[in-house]
């Protein structure tokens, strides 16, 4: 079976073919590209209408290199949306979850409902980006006159997925990242809904994770330029791109998942949602949707904050990859400065490299100047709040880690898994690079019954993908050291 899959994250898309021969799987990348967000009159947009382009030119790519594609999914970063009306038509561009607006209203928004009760009925993190935060805040700015006139709101992957198909359907594991979503009921919260003053009539019907939709839309192939897809239906994947890594994961009760991206989601599975006092303290989230597979997760900011910097630096004519980055950051002392990557400083675009030398300036009096130097101070502060988020999931469930999974694109860096293994002292297992795909190709093979469910899923994965185990280094001590300044610096 060949499973065509769409991966968007915030900076860049991918699309790839996966083969299944029954017995293993094979990923084959197809077209990949780069996406940002533009900022306009104040505000920061996804381009939409770009994302859809460099995903059919991947889709056309991917029907003519591999003939007869049984099926096709995808999945995005979440809590992003627009609105259509009754006829389809787009009515509003994608804002992007880093805007502002959500920080600049978070006051008022928290005046309708604190973020105690928020976490009470949807155990979600509480943060800026979230789509109950998102509306919230058009509503708190008088802007909210598209929800009178729109029919449907649609997450990123549902207005691809009806764009292709014309079904309207939300998924289950991208509603419950929302905060309007009760894990208890396994639907949308009235009580959140109705004190925000918004419709429930504004969503799409919800639907699991391995549900068949319709056939492509014969235009669409027109479009592409082929017939040769004129069976290929889409399928319901685990829309959110996080959720669809960690079905491609090691989930076995002892093992620490940090799926690292632009985003680091350091979690475990759950058999339930663990909503309590202790969990909104340390603002542990709890993602649903797949039953069996419960996730607890806490956000670190991730590669967000070296990507930003490279973009700088290439903005400024001079272009760096993480490759050549790595080998220059072995010749770097990595406890020379340490930062708090989750600062509120670092979560909007724009001179990162000022913000993080105006931090390390101030707790020691010197700061990273070359791009080596600011990547070896992002990986370890990162390796330093992976350990800080494991040592509260470990308190959360009461149960203590013995290894360490890195999935998605920054499982490659080696050097990153040893600053991990060193800080935390267990043994990191790397792999696999491509997690969203596989756990978006997993529920493809569901929906056809190639495969039972997410436990065959992940056994396939484990036959067909190479993952490479990193030991903590004779250095161990010394990070354990380093990490114990930086609780005390940071006040963690």
């Amino acid at each position: 079976m060949k499973c065509f899959t769409f991966d968007l994250g915030a900076s860049s898309g991918k699309t790839a073919v996966v083969v299944y021969d029954g017995n293993n799987l094979s990923v084959n990348p197809v077209h990949d590209f780069r996406n940002g967000v533009t900022r306009l009159a104040g505000g920061l947009y996804w381009d939409f209408i770009g994302i859809w382009n460099e995903y059919l030119k991947g889709l056309g790519k991917g029907i003519a290199d591999y003939p007869g594609l049984s099926s096709i999914g995808a999945c995005t970063f979440s809590n992003d949306f627009s609105f259509v009306d009754k006829d389809g038509e787009l009515l509003a561009p994608v804002r992007a979850y880093r805007d502002s607006r959500t920080i600049r209203m978070a006051d008022e928004i928290f005046s309708v409902m604190s973020q105690r009760e928020l976490y009470g009925i949807s155990g979600n993190q509480i943060a800026p980006f979230n789509t109950l935060m998102q509306l919230a805040a058009m509503k708190a700015e008088g802007r909210d006159a598209i929800l009178s006139y729109a029919d449907t709101i649609l997450f990123l992957p549902d207005l691809l997925t009806f764009y292709l198909t014309g079904e309207r359907v939300t998924e289950r594991s991208i509603a419950s990242v929302t905060q309007m979503y009760d894990h208890r009921t396994e639907d949308w919260s009235p009580v959140v809904l109705e004190r925000f003053g918004i419709s429930r009539d504004l969503f799409a019907p919800l639907a699991s994770a391995g549900t068949p939709l319709a056939k492509l839309r014969p235009d669409i192939l027109n479009e592409i330029g082929t017939s040769q897809g004129l069976g290929l239906s889409a399928v319901v994947t685990a829309e959110h791109d996080t959720t669809s890594a960690f079905m491609a994961a090691d989930a076995s009760e002892d093992v620490l998942i940090v799926s690292s991206g632009t985003w680091s989601l350091v979690g475990c599975e759950s058999p339930a949602p663990i909503i309590n006092e202790y969990g909104l303290r340390y603002n542990i989230a709890n993602e649903g949707g797949i039953p069996g597979h419960h996730r607890l997760i806490r956000n670190v900011m991730g590669n967000w904050l070296i990507q930003e910097v490279l973009r700088e630096y290439e903005s400024d004519g001079m272009a760096y990859d993480f490759g050549a980055l790595s080998t220059d950051s072995l010749r770097i002392d990595p406890y020379s400065f340490i930062i708090d990557v989750d600062a509120d400083e670092f979560y909007e675009p724009g001179r990162m490299r000022g913000k993080i030398a105006k931090v390390c300036m101030e707790k020691y009096g010197k700061h990273p100047e070359t791009p080596a130097e600011f990547a070896v101070c992002v990986s370890t502060s990162l390796a330093f709040k992976y350990r800080w988020a494991m040592e509260r999931l470990e308190h959360l469930r009461g149960r203590e880690f013995r290894s360490v999974n890195i999935i998605g694109g920054g499982s490659r860096d080696r050097l990153a898994a040893q600053r991990t293994a060193d800080v935390t002292g267990l043994s990191v297992i790397c792999g696999p690079a491509d997690a969203s795909t596989i756990g978006n190709a997993i529920f493809q093979l569901i929906a056809a019954g190639e495969i039972s469910g997410v436990g065959e899923g992940r056994e396939v994965m484990s036959r067909s993908v190479d993952l490479v185990r990193v030991e903590p280094s004779w250095d161990a001590s010394r990070a354990s050291d380093a990490y114990d300044r930086f609780i005390q610096d940071f006040s963690l």
